[in-house]
């Protein structure tokens, strides 16, 4: 069973509306939309936020993935979203998120499976907004 956990990152760059978040502990890489950032203010490079996420499930049935209300938010809350798997290597997965939405990657022990993961299958994990925490110094 996948559950949302309250995860902190840190950006990395900011370019051309991509925001790069290195995970606390180094437990990957996420790549999303500056619109996924829950401010009015610029997420810079070393802003610190703060978000929801879950392990990654492989799922044979998918479900319809409504991205709505997560573009909706004001304030965080986990929402069920779907993506597909792009790489798959000894150690880490990278996630291509539905619609667009920007790539997750991580160590290859955060999917859920009972079958052999491998690049093109469907997967679900819970998803916030992030907001910002504090300005670097």
């Amino acid at each position: 069973m996948i559950n949302p956990t309250l995860m902190m990152g840190t950006v990395k760059s900011n370019e051309e509306g991509q925001v790069v978040i290195n995970l606390r502990g180094r437990l990957g890489v996420i790549t999303v939309p500056e619109r996924l950032i829950g401010s009015d203010e610029s997420a810079e490079t070393g802003t610190k936020l703060e978000f929801y996420f879950s392990y990654i499930k492989i799922v044979e049935h998918p479900m319809d993935y409504d991205q709505t209300e997560l573009m909706q938010q004001q304030e965080l809350f986990p929402c069920l979203l779907g993506g597909k798997i792009d790489h798959i290597d000894d150690t880490a997965v990278r996630v291509e998120i539905d619609q667009g939405m920007g790539t997750i990657y991580v160590p290859r022990r955060w999917i859920f499976t009972a079958i052999e993961p491998v690049e093109g299958l469907t997967v679900e994990f819970y998803f916030s907004k992030m907001m910002i925490q504090n300005r670097k110094a």
